[in-house]
Parts: structure tokens; C-alpha cells; sequence
């Protein structure tokens, strides 16, 4: 593979999908097409072509409203590395906000010092931990928990906009047809106090996101997922959800990494009111 041929950039599509799940699987990234359809319908992938329209590198950018975007799915194939592709691609990805908005990223310890030289500052941390799924009795006491409806987007939209800071309809209305498991939590007056999506993967289930008013009620949706799934179920947790980390660590989950929340234009971030308490993946931020 000759590295000094001639590549061009150019924004990528449906045509593109076994190619990027080509890539994702060679930098060991647990993929599918369903994962890599949600990403291109969500927001925009561009990515690098061979004369032989091979994608060799690729990054996204999602638009979450007016206030925020978050950056993902950074790849350069192994041989293609060293010649600065990945910073063209995060340029053309910056491009495409408005320049004070706020842009977020979970990096790689490859990709830090990129973002770093990009103006990305670390925020904060997501905790990724590994574990299996478990029988175990529940006792919902004033909560009820059901699968999502219709009737409940509203409620739901509303409730993840206060947790996240900014609005991500497009991207939950892609996820929930991705989902194998989309749960509300409701108190007794029939109120919204929670939800939670799983994506079934090659690898494991994967929990996320979760939005709820209170710890408990996060780790009654945790639980019920995990006491009706078996299999490798990966959850990644947001910094400071110190009860939900123990609670899962007593249930036998690993921690496996904590990769840096990336910030950039950190002035213009928008506020949380503390009730996300996982990510969907960490390509979404």
C-alpha cells in the first residue's frame, strides 16, 4: 500500500457503510451497520478516499440543537497514519458549527494530543465497565417500569434536554429504532422520572443513555436491564455517579478504562442538571 497516494476528502454516505465497519473492526471498535446507520442519519461523516474509493479515515460531527455538537468516530487506518488526516477531518467537522459552539469528544489516548492542539480542553470522565448479566429480585415499591410508547416522546425529549444541555431529538429518535430495550420509569402519579435505551452489539449489550432525577431511580433501571439480559453488558457511567459505580461493582462489573471528556469553546457549554448518568456510546459524547 503505496501511504503517498493520492487521497481526497469528501463527505460519506449510506454507499460508505461497509467500509467504515470495515474500518471501525480493523482499529478494534465494536461495530455494526445499525450503529454506523444511526451515526450517518444522526449527523455528518466525511472521511478519506483511495483512487480506488476505499475510506481509509473517517470522523463525525452530530449536531445536538443550537448549543452543542459532539465529534466521534475519529479513525485513520493503521497505514495511513502520521500524514495529519485526522486533523483535516476534525477541521472539516469544526466547520460545520457555528465557531463559538460548544463541541465535545471522549478521546483516545492516541487522539489526545490532537484535540489538544485543536483547543480541546479535558471536562471531565466516562468510566466504562464490563460486566455479565444476573437474576435478581426487584422491588419497584412506588415505580413502575414499562416499555417506551409513543404517547411518552414528548415527556422523554424534555426530560433529556434539562439532563444533557441541549436538545438530541434526532439522534434519540434514531437510537430507539437501534434500541433492543427502551424503558420508562414512572412514579405513581403516572409522571416520567427516568428512562434508559440498550443496543445489542456484537460484543455485548450496551446500557446507555440513562436519564433519571435520582441515583435510585438510575440504578432501578440499571438492574431491571441487567436482571433480564444475559451475556456481556457494557455500561459507561458519567463522572461523580460514585453509588451507581459501587452498586455495579458489587453486581461483579469491571472497570476496563476512563478516556477524558473533551471540551472545546468550554464558555459556551451548556448546562446539566445532573440526572444523565450514561452515555449512549461514546461516538455520541
Amino acid at each position: 500500500m503505496n501511504n503517498e497516494e493520492l487521497l481526497t476528502m469528501q463527505q460519506l454516505n449510506k454507499s460508505h457503510k461497509n467500509d467504515l465497519l470495515s474500518l471501525a473492526t480493523i482499529v478494534g471498535w465494536d461495530y455494526d451497520l445499525e450503529e454506523i446507520q444511526t451515526l450517518l442519519y444522526s449527523g455528518t461523516i466525511f472521511g478519506h478516499i483511495t483512487l480506488e474509493k476505499k475510506v481509509i479515515s473517517c470522523a463525525a460531527i452530530i449536531p445536538y440543537g443550537s448549543k452543542l455538537a459532539s465529534i466521534g468516530m475519529v479513525i485513520v487506518h493503521p497505514n495511513y497514519r502520521g500524514r495529519g488526516l485526522a486533523k483535516t477531518l476534525l477541521l472539516q467537522c469544526m466547520n460545520q458549527v457555528p465557531k463559538n459552539m460548544a463541541l465535545m469528544l471522549i478521546a483516545t489516548k492516541e487522539g489526545r494530543p490532537v484535540y489538544e492542539k485543536l483547543a480541546f480542553k479535558e471536562y471531565s470522565y466516562v468510566t466504562k465497565l464490563l460486566g455479565e448479566g444476573k437474576r435478581m429480585k426487584l422491588e419497584l415499591d412506588d415505580y413502575t417500569i414499562h416499555p417506551l410508547e409513543q404517547t411518552d416522546l414528548e415527556e422523554m425529549f424534555i426530560f433529556d434536554q434539562a439532563a444533557f444541555g441541549s436538545s438530541r431529538v434526532l439522534f434519540l429518535e434514531n437510537r430507539i429504532k437501534q434500541a433492543k430495550d427502551s424503558l420508562v420509569l414512572k412514579n405513581r402519579k403516572g409522571v416520567m422520572v427516568g428512562y434508559a435505551l440498550t443496543v445489542k452489539k456484537t460484543s455485548n449489550l450496551v446500557i446507555g443513555p440513562i436519564v433519571a432525577q435520582d441515583e435510585e431511580q438510575a440504578i432501578l433501571l440499571i438492574k431491571t436491564i441487567i436482571a433480564n439480559n444475559q451475556g456481556s453488558i457494557r455500561i459507561d457511567i458519567v463522572e461523580g455517579k460514585n453509588t451507581i459505580m459501587e452498586e455495579l461493582q458489587k453486581l461483579g462489573f469491571q472497570i476496563v478504562n476512563r478516556p477524558p471528556v473533551m471540551v472545546k469553546n468550554m464558555e459556551t457549554f451548556p448546562k446539566r442538571n445532573n440526572c444523565l448518568y450514561a452515555i449512549a456510546a461514546q461516538a455520541y459524547g
